[in-house]
């Protein structure tokens, strides 16, 4: 009865996880690496796009909601797993050498660390306590120039090489995070020549590589 017990809380933890990163992953990362896109386009864009998002606080005060219970969730369950996998080896008698663990996972406890600092980074310079920013005149209303504060927060180049590094961490945590997703919920996924793990790595770097172009492509190309 306790093996079953132990059984379905190992279960429902590793549920819990990849369903709360899934979460974040479809409602917050897509549409926002969709969002930063849009900096490629120039101010006028940008800033359209960001005093619109500002007309619908109440909808993104909810999903600000869902990510932070998202979030609490997913490092909770992930902690809470961890030490049990570190209690459970002393009793096992055979360990599956890391030697066969992709590299992403392995890292996965390094990078889940620097994305939760990244997070806390991202929200202490754009929301919580953002730069003094020029109110600019965009179909009629009044709003804040975004695109401006992104660009001057990237003409450090210190500030663009630690989010280059965070960027390296999301695609690493994204990388073997997807596949163990998909494995969780019930596919089947080999070891050698797997599919779902080709295509979770090419859309991780992806999304990494597009996040990445914004602060690159203000530090040595765009002219504001």
């Amino acid at each position: 009865m306790k093996k079953n017990c132990a059984l379905l809380s190992s279960i429902g933890q590793k549920l819990l996880i990849a369903t709360s990163g899934l979460v974040m992953f479809i409602l917050f990362l897509i549409p926002h690496m969709g969002g930063n896109i849009l900096f490629l386009f120039g101010p006028d864009i940008f800033n359209s796009y960001a005093m619109h998002l500002h007309q619908m606080m109440p909808v993104v005060i909810g999903l600000r909601v869902l990510m932070l219970a998202s979030i609490t969730i997913h490092m909770a369950m992930t902690i809470k797993m961890s030490i049990s996998n570190v209690q459970a080896r002393g009793t096992r008698l055979s360990q599956k050498p890391s030697k066969e663990r992709s590299l992403a996972a392995r890292l996965m406890p390094l990078s889940g660390g620097m994305i939760f600092l990244f997070i806390v980074k991202h929200l202490l310079d754009f929301t919580i306590s953002p730069p003094a920013v020029q109110m600019i005149e965009i179909d009629g209303y009044m709003a804040k120039d975004v695109y401006g504060m992104v660009y001057t927060q990237f003409q450090d180049p210190v500030q663009v090489i630690i989010y280059l590094l965070f960027m390296v961490a999301v695609g690493f945590h994204l990388s073997h995070a997807l596949q163990s997703a998909v494995q969780t919920f019930g596919w089947y996924v080999p070891r050698k020549h797997s599919k779902i793990k080709l295509i979770s790595m090419w859309v991780a770097i992806g999304m990494a590589s597009t996040f990445a172009i914004i602060p690159v492509s203000a530090l040595i190309y765009f002219h504001y």
